[in-house]
């Protein structure tokens, strides 16, 4: 993410159509599904949810996007450019808001940020790609202690060393792993009585992403074992 931080800063973030927005609060609506895309939106700190819901009400969270990401690059697309999902503000953020044309002009003009574009784009392919393995191969602890570890690296760790604290609800941690309330609930449970997260309101905490992340690793073992056990 470095290549594409340094080269937004460099190529647009002082252009005069850019408007840097401060202090936004949870909550915020950066833009909404279906709505015409006219900006891209580049998050210097923060975190932002994009959720799609279909035509019966249903809702996912696609992903969770923080500090060097870009959101909304729907509004690349040619005519008429739409966005696909809703983006709001997770926890107190500053984003930029690039204007669509301002971004397509400086792309043409800067190979740098061309490159850095193209590449983040299949970053965020292959991260989707993955969010598809995870749904349709592995069950639901596995899908928590995988999604933990990777949003506690969009977070800075707490002043006291206590861990990491990730700004999000069960329900939407539900959302976001394509689970349901209770079961995510359950599971969250049983990891904290293993000592692997605590649970506050609107607060998930993440002692040890080292941990999680060999808790995940052990949970795949066992999923294999199982699958050739009963081969």
């Amino acid at each position: 993410m470095t290549s594409l931080a340094s080269a937004v800063g460099n190529a647009l973030l002082s252009t005069q159509d850019v408007s840097r927005l401060t202090s936004l609060r949870r909550s915020t609506a950066l833009f909404s599904q279906g709505q015409a895309a006219d900006a891209v939106y580049y998050i210097e700190d923060g975190l932002v949810k994009l959720t799609r819901t279909n035509e019966h009400g249903a809702h996912i969270i696609l992903s969770i996007c923080g500090p060097g990401h870009l959101v909304g690059e729907e509004a690349l697309t040619n005519e008429p450019p739409v966005y696909y999902t809703e983006g709001e503000v997770l926890s107190t953020s500053t984003i930029y808001r690039i204007p669509r044309e301002t971004l397509i002009q400086t792309i043409v003009s800067n190979p740098e940020l061309s490159n850095a574009l193209v590449s983040y784009l299949l970053q965020r392919k292959l991260a989707l790609a993955t969010k598809v393995e995870l749904l349709c191969l592995h069950d639901v602890e596995y899908r928590i202690l995988h999604y933990l570890a990777e949003l506690s690296a969009l977070v800075k760790p707490q002043d006291d060393g206590e861990g990491y604290q990730v700004p999000i609800t069960q329900l939407e941690l539900a959302d976001l792993i394509g689970a349901t309330r209770e079961t995510t609930s359950t599971t969250l449970n049983q990891l904290e009585r293993r000592g692997l997260v605590r649970l506050s309101r609107r607060l998930l905490t993440i002692p040890s992403p080292v941990t999680l992340r060999s808790a995940a690793a052990g949970k795949v073992e066992q999923e294999k074992s199982a699958l050739t056990g009963s081969l």
